[in-house]
């Protein structure tokens, strides 16, 4: 964090607290209240203001809307939030949904808005692809293991946007979700220009002090040249949380690093009784009482609510999003924590119905309801401008990602992505019934007829055999009642856009 964040954070964290402790805010956030229009009449002493609760949230954004930027299901007023991307000032329209971001704002509980004070991005690692597994569905990138899923989002510049337009030898940025070996979980991939600067965030392993040089993950880092910042006077140490960045890799695959910086990390304590959200995955599980969430110390207690499951799911790798206090020594106090279900359900159509009210959208005579945590992406010149339900119409293709909800028959959007016109639609679902030559997949009938492929080297009787309770894709038309399948494969279709 550069000094002008620091010293930014601590006034406004001061500013807030006397707030709370006093119930009266400084003239100047009266101001802001009342619009500058003062208490009004005679000499009578100004009425306390509303308190304000100090926030910290970290997640991939879900949306954008007028000035505000959306995750965690909360929603940020942010046109006066100083932002920061990479360590560099930025805008708030150069991030994008899917960018994994940290938020410290306030909750003004007269207004009942939630502000952003400070918005801070940085890529998980950016540099070239050294190797791509489409059956894992995985990429290297700087010695960085990066897993692709449901989850990840691709930037427009990626072309089928899925791990199928990624290539050996391109440079992409990675933002996302690190799991409990390391292993990157993206929210977004986006491609970069030849001659980017390379950049790598991670935990320090293997540190030579004499030969100067340190690994993160798979990556070896030369820093014999490079600027140092934040460290104590020995250096960097085993388990520093550091961001490297260099334009070169050397002959022994190691990055001549030009600058490496130590990183706060996981270290809350300096939010010691703030607000925290933080979504993330299990990195450390001793028990359902005692784990970590992208490194953050959580403690749940027999008050704790859990959504989406119960204690009893939790374990390493989980996706949750967890809500509390931070306490003195930088713990969450979780009041709720949310469990993520794993998206299996993906269909690609025409919209047929929408009620932006109501939060639902019908495609393919699917029930599809949104909520607070759907992340969506509008693409194109919406791609980090406002976009949600209200701007979604009758005939509009979108992209849906979900799970199935209530009786089989309704799903749950955690993305919702406008798409440009399709030549077929697509679904993916887990297949509920089969009655040859027809089945069910989700809530629609799904017609084969003899010229149907059947992909996976399977015919069309044995995928009648063994189809029923597992996932299938499926290409074909829509008729209004009826998806008549050109193509029929058991599994998810990798090759399909995200």
């Amino acid at each position: 964090m550069n000094w002008r964040a620091m010293f930014f954070r601590t006034t406004a964290r001061a500013v807030l607290r006397r707030a709370i402790l006093t119930g009266v805010a400084g003239a100047a956030l009266v101001a802001a209240g009342c619009g500058g229009s003062g208490y009004g009449g005679g000499s009578s002493a100004p009425p306390p203001a509303a308190a304000t609760k100090s926030t910290v949230t970290m997640g991939a954004i879900t949306a954008f809307s007028t000035g505000g930027v959306n995750l965690n299901g909360m929603q940020f007023q942010a046109g006066g939030a100083a932002v920061s991307i990479d360590g560099a000032n930025g805008q708030l329209a150069s991030l994008h949904v899917g960018d994994v971001v940290q938020v410290r704002g306030h909750h003004d509980d007269g207004g009942g808005d939630d502000v952003a004070d400070e918005i801070d991005f940085r890529g998980n690692v950016e540099g070239p692809v050294s190797a791509i597994d489409t059956t894992a569905q995985t990429l290297v990138v700087l010695g960085q293991t990066v897993a692709v899923s449901a989850d990840t989002s691709f930037d427009d510049d990626i072309s089928p946007a899925s791990l199928a337009g990624v290539h050996v030898g391109d440079i992409v940025e990675v933002s996302g979700l690190p799991g409990a070996d390391g292993t990157i979980h993206a929210t977004r991939i986006e491609g970069k220009p030849p001659g980017s600067t390379f950049q790598v965030v991670g935990t320090v392993s293997n540190t030579d002090a004499t030969a100067k040089t340190l690994n993160i993950n798979a990556l070896a880092v030369d820093f014999a040249t490079a600027t140092l910042t934040d460290f104590a006077a020995g250096g960097p140490q085993d388990g520093d949380l550091v961001e490297a960045h260099g334009t070169a890799i050397e002959a022994n695959g190691a990055l001549q690093a030009t600058s490496l910086e130590r990183l706060n990390g996981a270290d809350l304590r300096d939010d010691q009784d703030d607000a925290a959200r933080v979504e993330g995955l299990i990195t450390r599980f001793a028990s359902a009482s005692d784990f970590d969430v992208s490194g953050h110390p959580v403690a749940t207690s027999a008050s704790t609510e859990f959504e989406g499951g119960t204690a009893a799911d939790l374990a390493l790798n989980v996706h949750v999003e967890v809500e509390g206090t931070v306490d003195a020594s930088g713990v969450i106090q979780a009041q709720k924590v949310h469990i993520e279900a794993a998206a299996d359900v993906r269909l690609t159509a025409q919209v047929d119905a929408v009620d932006a009210s109501a939060g639902t959208v019908s495609m393919l005579g699917i029930q599809i309801s949104v909520d607070d945590m759907t992340r969506f992406d509008g693409h194109g010149s919406q791609q980090s401008g406002s976009f949600g339900l209200a701007d979604v119409h009758v005939g509009d293709w979108l992209e849906i990602r979900g799970s199935e909800s209530g009786s089989g028959n309704a799903v749950t959007a955690t993305r919702l992505d406008r798409e440009q016109p399709q030549s077929e639609v697509r679904l993916m679902g887990p297949v509920s019934a089969v009655a040859p030559p027809d089945f069910t997949l989700v809530a629609t009938t799904v017609a084969t007829t003899g010229t149907t492929d059947f992909s996976n080297g399977l015919n069309a009787a044995a995928f009648f055999d063994t189809a029923t309770g597992k996932s299938a894709s499926v290409h074909g038309s829509w008729d209004g009642t009826v998806l008549a399948a050109t193509k029929v494969q058991l599994g998810d279709d990798h090759d399909d856009n995200d």
